[in-house]
């Protein structure tokens, strides 16, 4: 996550894209154990308790 928000404040053409489309992460361990439909994704944009994709 720190990287992937270095990598946004770095370059401007990252930060307008996160600004116009949310983004998230989440653990591949999350993902295998409990599929991408649940709330394991933690927004880029801060530092927010885990959601939905959806709800990114």
């Amino acid at each position: 996550m720190a990287d992937l928000r270095l990598a946004a404040e770095k370059s401007p053409t990252v930060a307008e894209m996160l600004a116009a489309v949310p983004a998230g992460a989440a653990r591949i361990e999350d993902l295998i154990q409990r599929g991408p439909a649940a709330p394991i994704w933690r927004p880029l944009s801060s530092s927010g308790r885990a959601c939905g994709w959806t709800e990114l």
